[in-house]
């Protein structure tokens, strides 16, 4: 049982450390935090819900995996490799990928005009609701370009 918790804690310690370090994992974060909170001027099914943190789950575990290769790759090939480089490459493209199957998700899902007249108009009309989104828009800011990095 000690071993399993030992699991865990080294898996959260990965996540906190690749938040802590890596702006690309913080960019997804931040997205699928907005998209969350924009889908419920939807009506969404929750198999579309589903669909939604799905695709996050991807497109974070796509970056975690890749920025694992990086330092993987570097740390065996500190000097330029071809065979080092096509790796990196190709897990940046698993990442490239799964990012544009999640537009096409949110293409699919939020593409609906008249839903997003109608955010507008709820924000044109709510003073208090969009003075928090703009606080949120800077709050983010500094999340995903202020926080430590490499």
């Amino acid at each position: 049982m000690r071993a399993l918790f030992k699991s865990f804690l080294y898996a959260f310690r990965g996540i906190l450390a690749a938040v802590r370090t890596q702006r690309n994992i913080r960019i997804h974060l931040t997205a699928a935090m907005y998209v969350t909170a924009f889908s419920f001027f939807y009506d969404l099914t929750r198999l579309e819900y589903v669909l939604l943190a799905l695709t996050f789950g991807a497109v974070i575990s796509c970056e975690m995996i890749n920025t694992a290769v990086e330092a993987a790759v570097d740390i065996s090939s500190p000097d330029y490799s071809e065979k080092a480089g096509f790796a990196k490459d190709v897990a940046a493209g698993a990442v490239l990928v799964a990012a544009i199957f999640a537009v096409v998700v949110g293409v699919l899902l939020f593409g609906d005009i008249d839903v997003i007249k109608e955010i507008f108009r709820y924000y044109g009309s709510h003073r208090l609701a969009l003075a928090g989104l703009c606080c949120s828009f800077a709050a983010a800011w500094v999340f995903v370009f202020k926080m430590e990095s490499k």
